[in-house]
């Protein structure tokens, strides 16, 4: 499989019913999501300053994108992970009644992503915003349950509507299963081959109590202390016929509050971090108790759609030799 793309493949859509179907699947995700979770649309924030720092560096594996802002003698960077952008939004929306929450369609540029099928260094997410009382993982589990079944909800439409397409493209049971329990199912195998050969045998999954694990491991996504409470930290993940392996689809976690943020930084130490405003704010108690949610779109258009490469769905800036095997295999991408 070159670029995660086997020998021979042809697309079952054209480039007009791949567009389409990018609008459709659009449209449905965020329309439901806003209705059945009783949230306001808001169109997420790109830049953060300095002092406040709206970001997420990733426990610093990602470099920052800044620039120097003439008007103000200061310097912008871009948020490159919009969730503790959306909890000071909720903070600021305290007294206006926001429901449970907000939506956004967040796109931003990941220059230190390693670029393959299902990643580039462009970044969509549908993120959730969901006010909280206290934390609970059953609540949360409760989401991750409904946006699953919404998701099949969508996949049935989207098969309906393209006769090229396959039915069901998601199992019909969702899994609930431990880093420890996964490592006990496959003791020899790495972290990722685990999940590839648990989702291709059970179907779609949601792993738990993993992040903390996972700390320091190379080539993992890494969590910074000030984002999520890495104990509640899950992530859904289904079996891509497509690309033979599993692909995670959402993430969810409860953001941090003070005790945990103290808890956090004496595994992680980033004390670097302490004097920005967001992190005042978490030791003050006051920013509201937040779940955290994140929709990887492109990912589960790519399901949908029956699509090899994420470059099928999203425009990015890809190789020139991947533009041109692409050229001579006739793949059309963006």
């Amino acid at each position: 499989m070159k670029f995660g793309i086997t020998l021979g493949y042809v697309s079952k859509l054209n480039i007009g019913e791949t567009i389409e179907g990018i609008e459709i699947i659009n449209e449905l995700l965020n329309s439901n999501l806003k209705k059945q979770f009783s949230l306001i649309s808001v169109k997420s924030g790109l830049v953060t300053n300095k002092q406040t720092w709206l970001n997420d560096d990733f426990q610093q594996t990602k470099r920052p994108i800044d620039f120097d802002i003439i008007s103000q003698s200061a310097y912008g960077e871009i948020i490159q992970a919009n969730n503790k952008w959306r909890r000071y939004f909720l903070m600021l929306l305290e007294n206006i009644n926001p429901k449970k929450g907000i939506i956004t369609n967040f796109t931003t540029v990941n220059r230190d992503v390693k670029v393959d099928n299902v990643n580039s260094i462009v970044f969509e997410e549908v993120g959730l915003e969901i006010l909280a009382n206290d934390i609970n993982i059953e609540i949360l589990n409760d989401y991750l349950i409904s946006i699953y079944k919404l998701f099949c909800k969508i996949d049935n439409h989207i098969s309906s509507k393209f006769s090229s397409l396959s039915n069901f493209h998601f199992s019909k049971k969702l899994t609930f299963i431990t880093y420890k329990k996964l490592k006990e199912l496959y003791p020899l195998l790495t972290f990722n081959e685990r999940l590839n050969k648990f989702a291709k045998d059970n179907g779609s999954f949601v792993i738990q109590d993993y992040a903390e694990k996972v700390l320091g491991q190379k080539n993992m996504t890494q969590f910074s202390e000030d984002v999520f409470n890495l104990k509640t930290y899950s992530k859904l993940y289904i079996y891509n016929g497509e690309c033979e392996k599993a692909i995670s689809l959402v993430y969810a976690g409860y953001q941090v509050d003070r005790k945990i943020l103290k808890e956090q930084n004496k595994i992680l130490k980033e004390n670097s971090k302490n004097m920005n405003e967001y992190n005042h704010l978490i030791k003050s108690n006051e920013l509201p108790l937040t779940l955290s949610i994140g929709i990887l779109t492109n990912r589960f258009i790519m399901t949908l759609l029956e699509k090899q490469h994420i470059g099928e769905v999203h425009s990015s800036i890809w190789s020139n030799d991947f533009i041109s095997y692409c050229r001579v295999n006739g793949i059309k991408i963006f």
